[in-house]
């Protein structure tokens, strides 16, 4: 039956799409602050005719997983992680974004930038520069940048109530429509960094079966076509006599 055939293939198409999000999980275990994604499915049962129950696979999109990967100590100045829901804000130029990567460095004009160069952001939305004067930088947990008795600005943290809302813009940045809130149940550690939330053991298995899946649909998609084909034939004959 073509319904079999438009089900298997609606089910190979959303495996291909899943595979794609494993081995991006996969390539991004060491990212720091990344967060892996996963497919969101749900079945619509089809007629079929066959012994065999099938669903018809509607693809609802990707969902991130927000849980906080784990925190290691790094000793590096303006290496940041935040324990709780937070996010630091910083900006692209364009807009504001959101990021739990706390792998900040300065830049040749001495603001706080992240890996990518996006301007980290004070509480008062303005970027953060910082002397090179060879002073001890310490950032406490409320993201208060001292020089020895000299504040040098406030790091924003914010939270959200939606984290569904928000989208990837790649690697561990996203935006959102939702309004951020300043953050009450989140605290800065210095010198240390969140690992990704992907563990490797775990997307692998998943890869396995994810291959598995492909090939038995598409052992399914061979032996329909393959009775469609001996019932044309079949047909051929009988009309011929």
């Amino acid at each position: 039956m073509e319904n079999a055939i438009y089900i298997g293939l609606s089910r190979q198409s959303a495996l291909r799409r899943e595979l794609s999000l494993v081995a991006n999980n996969i390539a991004n275990s060491s990212t720091t602050a990344f967060k892996r994604e996963i497919a969101l499915y749900s079945p619509y049962e089809m007629d079929t005719k066959m012994e065999e129950k099938l669903d018809f696979v509607i693809d609802h999109g990707t969902i991130v997983i927000h849980q906080p990967g784990t925190l290691q100590p790094t000793q590096n100045t303006f290496d940041l992680a935040i324990e709780g829901p937070g996010f630091f804000v910083v900006d692209d130029g364009k807009q504001q974004l959101f990021t739990r990567n706390g792998n900040f460095k300065l830049s040749p004009d001495n603001e706080l930038i992240t890996s990518n160069g996006e301007r980290v952001m004070d509480v008062n939305d303005n970027p953060i520069f910082i002397p090179q004067d060879g002073r001890k930088i310490e950032i406490s947990t409320d993201g208060t940048i001292s020089a020895g008795p000299e504040v040098l600005g406030n790091m924003k943290v914010v939270e959200f109530d939606d984290l569904p809302r928000m989208q990837k813009r790649g690697g561990s940045t996203f935006e959102t429509t939702e309004r951020p809130r300043p953050a009450e149940r989140s605290e800065m550690l210095q010198g240390h960094l969140e690992t990704s939330n992907v563990s490797a053991i775990s997307e692998l298995t998943r890869l396995i079966d994810i291959q598995r899946s492909y090939e038995g649909v598409k052992n399914m998609l061979d032996q329909e076509a393959e009775r469609l084909r001996t019932s044309v034939r079949k047909l051929g004959t009988s009309t011929a006599a």
